[in-house]
């Protein structure tokens, strides 16, 4: 683990459930009601900030879990 990404941990706060189960809701809007797909999609993207990386990944998490 680099010391910018130890630093960017420690410094951002964990994702809440609330910003993950309104991703989902928003992902769904844009992706035609398929979340998992859209988030997929999305995290592809280049240039992402590391914040919107760590949402969609527990968005993802959030939706292979169930």
């Amino acid at each position: 683990m680099s010391l910018a990404t130890f630093l960017g941990e420690l410094l951002h706060p964990a994702v809440t459930p609330d910003a993950i189960r309104s991703e989902i809701y928003f992902l769904g809007s844009r992706h035609r009601g398929d979340a998992l797909s859209g988030a997929l999609a999305e995290i592809d993207l280049a240039g992402l900030p590391q914040a919107r990386v760590r949402l969609l990944r527990a968005v993802i998490e959030r939706l292979t879990q169930a």
